[in-house]
């Protein structure tokens, strides 16, 4: 069959053939017989040790804890303590120091390392930040004290720093079990 005479039909029913035609006629022709191949696999091969599962169900834990360290940084940033508590394992371990005033990603998260367990139940991060940190100027005499009346009094200052976390799965969801800060 010639070229001409695979275009003859096209261009009798008014409209040329083009190459978006032809890819969807082929990609529908292929792709039959590859749905079928994938509809008669054994549920148990596609579920046990799959090892493209097993990834996307990692890859979803960091994503989820990725999110976990978001709201974190939201809360702290708001100085919202109970919400901030609610994301920990035990609200006990909820502890910020209270110097710090709010959470920023340095590098927009590049840095960050999670790593979960081959069990998915633990986890540990690395997460690197900017801190501002807020400090009271001291000691006390008049002018610092009509300084805090008016809400100064204090100095803030910016500086890089990581914190360390454990997380744990509770319930299908994760949480925070400890966070510890250190300056970089």
């Amino acid at each position: 069959m010639t070229k001409a005479s695979r275009l003859r039909p096209a261009l009798r029913r008014g409209k040329p053939s083009t190459r978006r035609s032809f890819i969807r006629t082929t990609g529908a022709a292929l792709s039959v017989p590859l749905a079928a191949v994938g509809a008669t696999l054994p549920a148990t091969l596609v579920a046990d040790g799959d090892p493209l599962l097993t990834r996307l169900e990692m890859l979803e834990d960091v994503n989820a804890i990725r999110a976990l360290n978001q709201a974190w940084a939201r809360h702290v940033n708001a100085g919202q303590d109970e919400a901030i508590a609610a994301l920990f394992s035990d609200a006990s371990a909820a502890r910020i120091d209270p110097s710090i005033r709010s959470v920023a990603a340095a590098g927009f998260g590049e840095q960050d390392v999670i790593e979960v367990a081959a069990d998915r139940q633990t986890a540990t991060g690395l997460m690197h930040c900017m801190v501002e940190i807020e400090t009271a100027i001291g000691p006390s005499c008049p002018l610092v004290e009509m300084a805090r009346e008016q809400g100064g009094g204090v100095v803030m200052r910016s500086e890089a720093g990581v914190f360390e976390n454990a997380y744990a799965r509770r319930d299908g969801s994760w949480t925070i079990e400890r966070s510890t800060y250190r300056r970089l």
